[in-house]
């Protein structure tokens, strides 16, 4: 019995060493097992099929001299380009997993999908006032760390967080599209992590024009589509000078339409765009000291139909809007407390999409 409780402490330092180091794997002992994302090296369709080379499901087995030392990072706009669990090369028009942490999608009680915004803190998320329509904190739901609508089978769960209050702009024009913006005040705290974190805000002045961005969100691929998508869309988008879209929209509003100075225009590549069912959404800009990270220049606002060659659609200017972001944060967070639970809920209501809501198509009396 004394010589079994010697060797007890050996078995369990051993233990220990395995989990932090990981098992040998493949051919050779210069392999180990790991999380997907820890591994440089792209994932291959055969290691899968062979048995994961005897790996756990949600590992892969990386070269030692590939795994990456992954420390967290919360710093805002960073995104996870290569996805977390894993990378597939083929997803064109689509985002990796988890690839913008700051993305949320809206729902109401029933589960039903809204549209987007973005996390801009632990406590606040950013959309457009016109997904807010009609409806009151305790209808509407955000629901961040999420990619594919219809699977839980993700690595990291989502998390869906209540809402405290809304703030709307009080300054919104449903005739022309003007701050067509809403700051959601949550109750509880969204906590950080690799798949959720916010996104930059910029600074007022900041002339994003003949920048290249990416816009993504839910809403539909292309306008003839009966269905909004289940996998989150990433579509890169020019920046397309006010005057130049002003001048292309009115081709469909008329002679007297004009840009409302809160507005910039991207898009007018055939078959790029932001779509029906993706108000709110964010469109991310490289940050110009560091092409690494994003920031937020705009959020998804009206357009004409979707994906047209030289029609860019409008989005509202974040830049615009900063101080008023910053006014009514300030004003909603003073001496606010948390509700004392520790975590958002993240059960997940049944899931429903409606054929047709979202990005709206102005129309002039």
């Amino acid at each position: 019995m004394r010589r079994l409780h010697g060797i007890l402490p050996i078995l369990f330092l051993l233990l220990a060493i395995y989990q932090v180091l990981g098992q040998d794997c493949g051919p050779s002992r210069e392999r180990r097992c790991v999380a997907r994302h820890k591994c440089r090296a792209q994932i291959q369709f055969r290691d899968t099929t062979d048995g994961n080379n005897g790996c756990p499901a949600l590992e892969t087995c990386c070269e030692t001299i590939n795994i990456l030392n992954v420390e967290p990072d919360y710093d805002c706009g960073r995104p996870n380009i290569r996805g977390l669990s894993f990378t597939d090369r083929n997803l064109d028009g689509f985002a990796q997993e988890f690839e913008f942490p700051w993305m949320v999608a809206l729902l109401d009680t029933r589960g039903i999908y809204l549209g987007g915004g973005a996390i801009i803190s632990p406590k606040v998320v950013i959309t457009a006032k016109s997904v807010t329509d009609n409806l009151t904190e305790d209808q509407l739901i955000v629901r961040a760390g999420e990619w594919d609508l219809k699977t839980n089978s993700e690595q990291l769960p989502h998390v869906e967080a209540r809402i405290r209050s809304i703030v709307r702009h009080p300054g919104f024009a449903k005739n022309n599209g003007a701050n067509n913006v809403a700051l959601l005040f949550l109750r509880t705290p969204l906590k950080f992590t690799q798949h959720i974190k916010p996104i930059c805000l910029p600074p007022d002045n900041r002339n994003f024009d003949y920048s290249r961005c990416i816009f993504s969100g839910w809403g539909k691929k292309s306008f003839a589509d009966l269905t909004y998508m289940d996998v989150l869309k990433k579509v890169e988008l020019p920046i397309v000078q006010n005057n130049e879209c002003e001048y292309q929209l009115r081709r469909f509003y008329g002679n007297e339409f004009q840009l409302d100075n809160s507005l910039l225009c991207a898009g007018g590549e055939r078959g790029k765009d932001s779509c029906m069912g993706d108000a709110g959404s964010p469109l991310a800009c490289p940050l110009r000291e560091d092409p690494q990270r994003y920031e937020l220049a705009g959020i998804v606002n009206f357009g004409v139909q979707c994906g047209m060659q030289d029609v860019p659609a409008a989005y509202t200017n974040v830049g615009k809007v900063r101080k008023w972001i910053i006014d009514e944060t300030n004003k909603n967070l003073d001496g606010y407390e948390p509700e004392p639970e520790s975590e958002p809920e993240n059960t997940p209501p049944p899931f429903n999409l409606p054929a047709h809501q979202g990005r709206s198509f102005l129309s002039f009396s």
